[in-house]
């Protein structure tokens, strides 16, 4: 919810969540069951990790011991994410990650974590085909020094690993520093036709704005790693040096919703006056599949919450009958979700008006160079 954090993912994301208590408390769409009184009237508690571990921690831990809450939503940061792991199986207190991505989250096989989110390892696979498709030869990987960003780097090269006439190289920068142009620089002299910026808030619209002082752009295509790009602030941030934008998402504007899904959207954009984002839409969904879980268990202690997220049978933003089993490596405790990758082809042009070039099957057009 604030610095260093991306606290406008924070910001989305409780929005979402009071939403989601909403909803729950107005027992619409029938996914409360009447044979059980839980939950009762849910109330939604904060805590602010401002995006990095220590203050995780300390959150979290505020909230299992003092607020005794049932389950948390809500994390955005991978770092954050994987250093609440043990303290949640310590304090037997479930949570589902939001958006954070770090394949090792479900990789560590931690009892109470629970991932609804793309994981490191599907994005890499994706941006791998899509480099492939369109032919790019020489890719620049520019990436913050954290668990998000180089997680996403390594994966890449292991995606690529072998991927025949694509030159790969990876930088890594300190995502505090204000000025990476010295690094930019380096890049420049690499040659890349495409850019992957694997930063997170703050540092992506810095590489966007140094990558032009530089002169790597417009000529060279940047593709960024996550959907920061359909906020709002984007275009606010960025003006004309957002056109020609690729970048990853994960939910569209005219993508199937649930009936829970629907209501949010048309409620959401009642009173903000702009539509549902992903990261409203999945904090929202959390929180649904939190409720569920206690009101299937009938109980609200950790353990049997576990069982029931395990087997039970969830509505979400998108999605219906879904669990999450205890699967093997990356894909324990996950419910898979789609990934896009999307290009801003005029200044200020709104999400829904973007190309979806990716994957094929979606595709609205093809990349414009």
């Amino acid at each position: 919810l604030s610095p260093p954090g991306d606290a406008a993912a924070g910001q989305l994301i409780v929005r979402g969540a009071e939403l989601g208590a909403e909803y729950v408390n107005m027992r619409m769409g029938g996914i409360i069951a009447p044979s059980c009184a839980l939950p009762g009237p849910i109330e939604l508690v904060r805590a602010d990790d401002r995006g990095t571990p220590e203050q995780g921690i300390a959150g979290f831990r505020k909230l299992a011991q003092d607020d005794r809450v049932a389950g948390v939503v809500g994390q955005f940061h991978s770092s954050v994410s994987l250093a609440i792991q043990p303290i949640a199986d310590q304090l037997q207190v479930p949570w589902i990650s939001t958006q954070s991505s770090s394949a090792d989250i479900t990789k560590n096989r931690k009892a109470y974590t629970f991932q609804t989110h793309v994981i490191t390892t599907d994005r890499s696979l994706a941006v791998t085909d899509f480099i492939k498709a369109n032919n790019f030869r020489k890719v620049a990987i520019v990436a913050e020094n954290t668990d998000y960003g180089t997680g996403n780097a390594e994966s890449l090269k292991q995606a690529m690993a072998g991927a025949s006439g694509v030159e790969l190289r990876d930088w890594i920068f300190d995502r505090t520093t204000p000025d990476i142009s010295p690094l930019l620089l380096q890049v420049k002299s690499f040659g890349p036709d495409l850019i992957y910026n694997v930063g997170v808030g703050a540092p992506v619209y810095t590489m966007i704005k140094q990558a032009y002082d530089t002169g790597l752009m417009p000529q060279i295509a940047m593709l960024v790693s996550y959907d920061l790009p359909i906020r709002p602030e984007f275009w606010q941030n960025t003006g004309d040096q957002g056109r020609g934008m690729l970048f990853v998402a994960y939910s569209h504007p005219r993508q199937q919703l649930s009936d829970a899904g629907r209501w949010m959207q048309s409620e959401y954009e009642r009173r903000f006056n702009e539509p549902a984002l992903y990261s409203t839409l999945a904090a929202f969904g959390n929180v649904l599949q939190m409720a569920q879980a206690i009101n299937q268990a009938c109980s609200i202690e950790g353990p049997s919450l576990v069982r029931v997220l395990e087997t039970g049978s969830f509505t979400t933003w998108n999605q219906s009958g879904v669990n999450f089993p205890p699967a093997e490596g990356e894909d324990y405790h996950r419910v898979k979700q789609p990934l896009l990758m999307v290009q801003y082809t005029e200044s200020n042009q709104e999400f829904g008006q973007a190309t979806i070039v990716y994957p094929p099957n979606l595709k609205t057009g093809d990349v414009r160079r």
